[in-house]
């Protein structure tokens, strides 16, 4: 009759703001991720089973995102700032938001395979090979401490999706290389595959608005439909 408390840490729309910098303004201010981490700091501190995951837009928005993508581009082996950040805070997953197609696939490959965290995404296919081009989920095995104060082992597992309106966004980026499916059908597709994994626990990250209760395949914001399919614990 033991329970566990399990704190979800979540970050969203980074846009390369890392430092508490303005480039456009060339002073400092009181945002960025360098001052989130010491609110991430301190909520490990008060719950130690926590994890902490990213829902996208992490690579574009300030000029330190276009000078690393246009002019001093990166390069292979090179860690892209944001990823740097996010290994040093110790994230635990991310899922991809419209923003990161905006520089191209292999600029977004180059940019995630220096994360030592997994990205995972569900709704994204691959027209040449007709699967999903992503990673759909993964399944974290988190140490947690329960009510008694015994250690045991929490499976969590995780998903994504990103709004099928990166086609039109990113067109010339995208076309005829991806398809989207519909985010609700995908994810409603791949939960069951994560229970029978033994996830104790579903996190659906969701690059998306709000939306309404009225389902339309292939729009964009769909977030509190997601909250209403089966087994799915939390959506960021």
């Amino acid at each position: 009759n033991t329970t566990v408390s399990l704190r979800i840490l979540s970050t969203t729309d980074i846009h390369t703001n890392i430092m508490n910098y303005d480039y456009y303004q060339d002073k400092t201010n009181s945002q960025g991720l360098v001052k989130v981490s010491k609110l991430i700091e301190e909520a490990r501190a008060e719950q130690p089973n926590t994890i902490l995951v990213d829902n996208g837009d992490t690579i574009q928005g300030t000029p330190l995102g276009s000078y690393k993508a246009l002019v001093d581009k990166l390069e292979e082996g090179e860690v892209h700032p944001s990823i740097a950040a996010m290994n040093y805070l110790d994230y635990d997953a991310a899922t991809y938001g419209n923003h990161e197609f905006n520089y191209g696939l292999e600029f977004l490959d180059e940019v995630t395979d220096d994360a030592a965290f997994p990205y995972v995404n569900a709704n994204i296919i691959d027209v040449q090979t007709k699967e999903l081009k992503y990673t759909p989920y993964v399944m974290i095995d988190k140490e947690v401490v329960d009510s008694d104060g015994n250690t045991t082992t929490l499976k969590i597992g995780v998903t994504g999706i990103v709004p099928p309106q990166i086609l039109k966004w990113d067109k010339s980026h995208l076309e005829g290389k991806l398809e989207v499916k519909d985010s609700v059908q995908a994810v409603e597709d791949i939960v069951p595959t994560m229970k029978k994994d033994g996830a104790d626990v579903v996190i659906v990250l969701s690059h998306s608005g709000m939306g309404d209760a009225t389902h339309e395949i292939g729009e964009e914001d769909v977030s509190y439909l997601l909250t209403k399919v089966a087994d799915v614990d939390a959506v960021i």
